[in-house]
């Protein structure tokens, strides 16, 4: 942790240079948390992990609302789309690894 003061004292290159993946530097403004500093590979981290609980937020919220409607059996799924029972046999593997 480092006062907001410390920056106008010429210690803004200390704080950034100790901020690490492990290890970020939460910059205090009248002793409470005000900013954090972290690395760019650390904040993508976080913004990848954020867009992710959106998503499995919006998954949950359409599984919840859906819960009591019917489901389709893959044969129905396949009709519906004229997908022929010949055409997946057909087709390349995907790897999704």
């Amino acid at each position: 942790m480092v006062p907001v003061s410390a920056f106008s004292r010429g210690k803004a290159a200390q704080a950034f240079s100790s901020a690490s993946n492990s290890n970020p530097v939460i910059v205090l403004k009248n002793n409470a948390p005000y900013r954090v500093i972290t690395t760019p590979d650390e904040y993508a981290y976080l913004s990848e992990v954020e867009a992710d609980m959106v998503l499995m937020a919006e998954a949950m919220a359409r599984l919840t609302a859906n819960q009591d409607a019917g489901f389709l059996s893959a044969d129905e799924v396949y009709a519906d789309l004229g997908i022929a029972p010949e055409d997946i046999a057909a087709a390349d593997d995907v790897d999704l690894s």
